[in-house]
């Protein structure tokens, strides 16, 4: 009779176990000999290697199936045991009635089955068998991946920029770490600086990436070419920025390398959000303030229209959506010019721009407060540093110890292992330094950056592309409120609405219902008038 022979390995280290291609097939050979089946080794075997037994898509499996369905001569299908053949029971039921439509039998040629009452039971019990360990053995390494992560080490494959790196001990245990991929890694930071430029779509930055030579990884059914989403994945990815994500678990603390800036990935992330959570394509219909603009009559979001003049001219609006909480609300509000919007914000923006005597006032007090944050740092960094330098001295007593006696080959075991806890010990210190310089540096960063922009706010606007226009949008602003085609109340982020209180007792501001609104409703108030205007500050 006619037989077919499917092998399967999902890993190496099954191989490794005896269970490897070879095995497989000598043994599955032998049983179709010695059961007067006939096997053309060319023709009749069929393999899967790296492929699990938890689904039914796998390549040679599909194509066994197909002979099965149209080839009249096979009558028997032979694999090593039956978890070769299927880990999930409702998958096997499926199979086996395929097989048996088709008058065709199922052997494991290490397991007692066969068509009898007591051979069918057996097979039930091992296909149930192989389920339970496939789940349990699932169960085990989904456990130890997460506790991977909690300890700060990756355990999957190793994302776009980095490596896996295996190393075989001596003891036959495998150790395993990440790497940073240089070659790769130089494309993740170009991938970075060119999107934060505001001038990419994703679809856009793909395309030059592709131009420039961007090396995408070779892999089973992959086309070769660059996509958009791969791109969106690298541009999101935390990993970068040393957080670690699996099922659920979050770590922010990976012990991994890193070669990207903390403020590069920001500013990416900042500039994907400001494309209202997209930015995987051109937008149309973009808008500088649709995000944070509620209407002041039914409390519904804005959203922006184009329409066509009878002039020729193409122009956008800013309307109520008169909805809320995915329900109608009636709304008499009506449609108003978004670039009547825009000059209208340019004006807030000037009442809220702080002026550089009060900036400068700022900037001393903060470098006080600092002073005594700079004090604990250096007394911190100080004890890292002696700990950092008792490591390096036991490093170096090992090496002497091992030169000055005739070393066996359990004490070069025994100096690896307790240099490698060494080297752990010192790079956790080397990190934990470098974290700590890099917040105190940070911090300082970031204040000086937002002191400067907050005294050149309107400047900045008025130069900045569309896109960082948004950003500067939601940087200074959590809403802007309008109503009868005015912007009537602009709420501002902390620390500047905080800050904006303190200046307002000295320096004036104008109301904006007076100063911001439509040329034709102004009124003629002096713009020294000192009104406090408690919608906006």
């Amino acid at each position: 009779m006619r037989a077919l022979i499917y092998l399967r390995v999902s890993t190496d280290r099954q191989a490794q176990k005896g269970l490897s291609i070879p095995a497989q097939k000598e043994r599955c050979l032998q049983f179709a000999k010695e059961h007067g089946h006939e096997v053309d080794e060319n023709n009749d075997i069929y393999i899967d290697d790296g492929e699990s037994g938890k689904t039914t898509n796998r390549t040679q499996f599909k194509i066994m199936l197909e002979r099965c369905r149209e080839d009249s001569s096979v009558r028997v299908v032979i694999v090593y045991d039956i978890s070769r053949f299927a880990r999930n029971r409702m998958d096997f039921a499926d199979i086996k009635k395929i097989l048996s439509r088709h008058s065709i039998a199922l052997r494991s040629a290490t397991e007692g089955i066969d068509d009898s009452p007591s051979g069918q039971m057996l097979e039930g019990v091992l296909s149930t068998v192989a389920e339970f360990f496939s789940s349990q053995s699932g169960e085990k390494i989904k456990t130890g991946m997460k506790q991977k992560i909690k300890e700060g080490w990756w355990a999957n494959k190793a994302p776009f920029g980095y490596q896996n790196i295996q190393e075989r001990l001596s003891t036959g245990k495998v150790r395993s770490w990440l790497e940073v991929s240089w070659v790769e890694a130089k494309w993740v930071q170009r991938a970075f600086e060119l999107f934060t430029t505001g001038n990419y779509s994703l679809k856009n930055l793909a395309k030059q990436l592709k131009n420039e030579g961007f090396p995408v990884r070779k892999r089973k059914g992959s086309t070769g070419k660059l996509h958009m989403s791969a791109v969106e994945r690298i541009l999101k990815d935390k990993f970068y920025i040393g957080v670690l994500e699996w099922d659920g678990e979050i770590n922010l603390n990976g012990k991994h390398e890193l070669f990207l800036d903390k403020n590069l990935f920001e500013k990416a992330q900042a500039i994907l959000e400001a494309r209202l959570g997209g930015g995987s394509r051109n937008r149309r219909l973009f808008s500088i303030l649709k995000a944070h603009c509620l209407c002041g009559e039914c409390g519904s979001k804005m959203t922006v229209e184009e329409h066509r003049l009878k002039s020729g001219l193409l122009v956008k609006y800013l309307r109520c959506l008169k909805s809320k909480n995915s329900e109608r609300v009636q709304c008499s509000q009506r449609y108003g010019l978004e670039n009547d919007y825009l000059e209208q914000f340019s004006k807030i923006l000037k009442l809220v721009q702080l002026p550089e005597g009060f900036v400068q006032k700022l900037r001393d007090r903060i470098r006080i407060l600092f002073a005594d944050e700079q004090e604990m740092y250096e007394r911190a960094r100080t004890d890292i540093l002696d700990k950092i330098g008792t490591i390096k001295q036991k490093k170096k007593n090992l090496v002497l110890q091992l030169i000055d006696k005739n070393a066996s080959p359990n004490d070069l075991e025994l100096f690896k292992s307790v240099k490698v806890d060494l080297d752990t010990e010192e790079k956790r210190l080397q990190d934990d330094l470098s974290k700590s310089e890099n917040k105190i540096s940070g911090v300082l960063k970031t204040i000086e950056t937002s002191l400067a922009l907050a005294a050149n706010c309107h400047y900045a606007y008025t130069k900045a592309p569309d896109e960082l226009k948004a950003l500067l949008v939601k940087a200074f602003f959590k809403k802007l409120v309008i109503k009868d085609k005015q912007i009537t109340q602009a709420i501002l982020n902390e620390p500047l609405d905080y800050i904006c209180q303190k200046k307002i007792s000295r320096y004036p501001v104008f109301n904006l219902a007076s100063s911001c609104g439509p040329s034709e409703n102004r009124t003629r108030a002096s713009p020294m008038r000192r009104v406090r205007n408690t919608t906006l500050l």
